[in-house]
């Protein structure tokens, strides 16, 4: 009966045309709000046509099937060209590495855990969004034996910042774009008394069609200050958008920076979660290599952030 029903020849059409929209809605977004959101599934999106065309197949509706695979395959080539092909990480080497984490302390509201989790990683460099004045006291009472060297900008809106740092500063500094603030700087690693420059950043979240404008302008903000740097730069913070996005392309365009995250899949120590969204970035100039990428977990308080390694490519020379 299901059969018959899906080969009528209005409900075949039917149901082809919105299969092929909505791939092609992950892939050219109209710039609307409702299809800006729709592409941030894209990854869900393609998983469920492969279990559709898996579920046409059952009920044998062949060309309803080819539909389905067809724009999963389209979907998997579109998500692999548009994020970090290069699914193996960068093999360490004898060079000097530095370590970067960047935590939401807003992803729980026990600030025990929270700061136990941030020792925990031992990061050289520690990065924290939504850092409120409260956020404030306790990481400074908590972290500054371990982290001598830090920069708080506290907000009692989601957009405070603060960076906690093992290694001395050369400069620290802020700019604000739309009235949200970044933190850029210098770091000098002690061994070889080379210079990494980095810059953290939360973004604004897009509820309207407008907010995506908004988004573009504080990416490419983000991407002037790393082209006008003279050392390797590190970006890292939530710029609530997914790999894939357009204003991801962009910035990644622009600032000619790499994405440590490897694949589409949001991943932790070798698993992902089909519902999480990759939000949270850390890019990298192409005089550094990754050698280590992981979204940190926590089975209660869920996606805390991310955390990757840095070394420095062999034929950089700082002179």
């Amino acid at each position: 009966m299901i059969t018959k029903i899906l080969n009528l020849k209005y409900i075949h059409l039917s149901l082809s045309v919105l299969i092929i929209l909505g791939a092609l809605v992950c892939v050219f977004p109209p710039d609307f709000f409702i299809f800006k959101m729709s592409a941030r599934f894209a990854v869900q999106i393609m998983l469920s046509y492969l279990a559709l065309g898996l579920i046409f197949l059952s009920f044998k509706s062949y060309k309803l099937m080819f539909t389905s695979f067809a724009c999963c395959a389209g979907l998997c080539l579109f998500l692999k060209y548009t994020t970090n092909s290069d699914l193996a990480l960068a093999a360490p080497s004898n060079e000097e590495a530095i370590s970067i984490a960047h935590f939401n302390v807003s992803a729980s509201d026990d600030y025990d855990f929270i700061i136990d989790e941030i020792l925990k990683a031992d990061a050289d460099l520690i990065s924290l969004q939504e850092v409120t004045p409260d956020w404030g006291i306790v990481l400074k009472e908590s972290l500054i034996e371990k982290y001598p060297y830090s920069k708080t900008v506290v907000r009692f809106d989601p957009f405070g910042l603060a960076i906690y740092s093992k290694l001395p500063f050369s400069n620290i500094d802020t700019f604000v774009c739309d009235n949200v603030p970044n933190i850029f700087g210098t770091l000098k690693l002690e061994e070889s008394n080379r210079e990494i420059c980095f810059i953290t950043s939360h973004a604004l979240p897009p509820f309207y069609t407008s907010d995506y404008q908004k988004l573009r302008k504080h990416l490419r903000r983000i991407a002037s200050f790393s082209n006008e740097s003279d050392c390797p730069v590190i970006t890292m913070g939530d710029y609530n958008a997914v790999p894939w996005s357009y204003e991801i392309q962009d910035f990644r365009s622009v600032s000619n920076l790499s994405d440590s995250r490897r694949g589409f899949f949001p991943n932790s120590n070798g698993s992902f979660s089909i519902f999480q969204l990759p939000s949270d970035h850390i890019f990298y100039s192409n005089q550094l290599k990754c050698i280590h990428f992981e979204d940190m977990e926590h089975t209660e308080a869920g996606h805390l952030g991310v955390k990757g390694a840095y070394q420095f490519n062999a034929n950089y020379s700082s002179l």
